[in-house]
């Protein structure tokens, strides 16, 4: 019985660090799949622009504050983006997208994907500004709206 659960402990531990072994995998090929689709630039975009609305809302906060949060803000990527590609794609995956990233059709579209973005928000916010008048507009004329 005791060698039974030495032999489990053992098999427990050789186990973990096989797992621990793929994680670091996993997340290197994410991360080198994120640079190469410049995802991780665009995610880097959002943090500035976060910290910018949080300094209107807390002018007071001392510069050692936000030190901190950029800190905690950049770390809070492994655990955003991690979980949900490993929900969604195996290691096998995502070295078959880096592979394909590396062709030279790849290479152009993860050039083009941040200049496409550049130029479809400010469309899309014009758009959903509109959509948002007509939207008001017309719960107004159906009574939806109580005027002040």
């Amino acid at each position: 019985m005791k060698k039974i659960l030495v032999s489990l402990a053992v098999l427990w531990c050789v186990a973990l660090g096989v797992q621990a072994q793929d994680n670091q995998e996993y997340e290197k090929q994410v991360a080198k799949m994120l640079e190469m689709t410049h995802t991780m630039d665009a995610m880097k975009q959002i943090f500035p622009q976060m910290t910018a609305m949080l300094k209107q809302q807390l002018p007071q906060a001392p510069d050692e504050f936000w030190k901190e949060l950029d800190a905690s803000m950049n770390g809070m990527y492994d655990k955003m983006v991690i979980p949900v590609y490993k929900k969604y794609l195996t290691l096998d995956d995502l070295k078959e997208i880096i592979k394909f990233y590396e062709t030279p059709v790849g290479k152009k579209l993860s050039e083009m994907n941040p200049k496409a973005t550049a130029e479809i928000l400010p469309i899309a916010q014009q758009i959903g500004m509109q959509t948002m008048q007509e939207l008001m507009q017309k719960a107004q004329e159906k009574g939806y709206l109580k005027q002040q």
